[in-house]
């Protein structure tokens, strides 16, 4: 592909996303806050996420139109790795896994399990390494959520191992 046209694309996608940020941040508005919010509402994360993503894409657009986004389909050395079937199948166990585990041993070990299985579609083999990192971040995510803002998410061991 021609660098001319690859940057003009680059350009288009930016002003796109940019949109799409702009219309993220109109969605927030919409949020019904309850009457008694002290600052802390419904709206804050989605907010926040919506703003970081609105800045990103004017540092990408603004990255495009000067020509320094690299264009990694003419990277030779970011080629498409083997096995895109077996990684797939991977993804989909993980996705399955969450599915099927939440109800009967919680979001936190059914988490961690599809963490696993995920981590294994990038070719990690690691299990108890990966398990440890995904027990830990679900329950970082969840106690943020469950505990503090008070986003109900069931019970982290689920309803037979009641620990929390």
């Amino acid at each position: 592909m021609n660098p001319l046209h690859t940057r003009y694309f680059a350009v288009i996608t930016g002003i796109a996303l940019f949109v799409v940020a702009v219309l993220a941040l109109a969605q927030v508005t919409l949020i019904n806050s309850p009457p008694n919010a002290d600052g802390f509402g419904p709206r804050l994360m989605p907010g926040v996420v919506a703003a970081l993503f609105l800045l990103l894409t004017v540092g990408f657009t603004q990255a495009a139109y000067k020509g320094r986004s690299p264009d990694v389909v003419d990277n030779p050395d970011e080629k498409p790795r083997t096995g895109g079937i077996q990684r797939a199948a991977w993804l989909v166990a993980g996705l399955l896994s969450l599915l099927l585990l939440i109800p009967y041993i919680g979001i936190g070990l059914a988490c961690g399990v599809a963490f696993v299985l995920f981590a294994r579609a990038f070719d990690s083999r690691r299990v108890l390494a990966d398990a440890g990192v995904g027990l830990a971040f679900v329950l970082c995510v969840w106690a943020l959520f469950d505990r503090l803002l008070g986003v109900q998410l069931g019970p982290f061991l689920g309803p037979y191992l009641h620990l929390f």
